[in-house]
């Protein structure tokens, strides 16, 4: 994820700023499972449930940047 191009429309729109901060939450709950030497089987499908939560914040938050830059570009 390039974190300055979200950063720069996290600051201009609330709801990528939201996204991005609960993107950032889940990579620091993600990290904690990382660092463990041995997982649960209830841990490991929270480690992947967190992955695939990531990969559709991620996602939304470039749809939303997409949406905004063609708008942006109505206007300019």
């Amino acid at each position: 994820m390039d974190k300055e191009l979200v950063k720069q429309f996290a600051e201009k729109y609330q709801d990528i700023k939201e996204l991005f901060e609960k993107h950032q939450s889940l990579e620091k709950e993600l990290e904690e499972y990382v660092k463990r030497p041995y997982l649960t089987p209830e841990e490991e499908m929270r480690e992947k449930q967190i992955k695939l939560e990531k990969l559709y914040l991620k996602e939304r938050i470039y749809e939303l940047i997409k949406k905004y830059q063609k708008e942006g570009e109505k206007i300019g």
